[in-house]
């Protein structure tokens, strides 16, 4: 007969662990505690293009309404923020599971300085929001800096 493998209560501490860190940043990947410092935040995707014209930034918002947006554009930056609320409000319900990110959010992009701020354009459909941003004319190039 072979030998039975001894429990080492050590090896299942490490399993623990590792089960709980994995739990943790499942529940927390889509936050963004070091921007907005809150548990009930989340950070929409975002993706960006630089077309011949314009910079283009569409952001994933499912399931928001247009007044629950709100665009601006504060200095050199764009600003999209606002609220995905839970929704539901039914007396003994219980969740099973809760995957989508819920709460605040706030998304804040740099404008480089050939975007023309007084012409940006945005839509909103099917949960995407498309902001176009305009060049404002000739695009400024690399610059090179004599160091003295």
């Amino acid at each position: 007969m072979g030998a039975t493998p001894s429990w080492d209560p050590l090896r299942e501490l490490l399993s623990v662990q590792k089960r709980m860190n994995k739990l943790f940043e499942t529940a927390f990947e889509r936050t963004d505690f070091e921007t907005h410092g809150e548990v009930d935040t989340w950070t929409p995707v975002a993706d960006v293009y630089d077309l011949p014209d314009a910079l283009e930034i569409c952001l994933e918002l499912p399931g928001l309404r247009l007044e629950q947006i709100d665009l601006r554009v504060e200095g050199d930056e764009l600003v999209v923020a606002g609220e995905r609320e839970l929704g539901r409000e039914g007396d003994g319900e219980r969740f099973h599971r809760v995957e989508r990110a819920y709460g605040k959010f706030s998304r804040r992009f740099h404008l480089p300085s050939t975007v023309d701020r007084a012409a940006v354009t945005a839509t909103y459909r099917d949960g995407l929001l498309r902001v176009k941003l305009p060049h404002d004319g000739e695009r400024r190039g690399a610059v090179r800096v004599d160091i003295r």
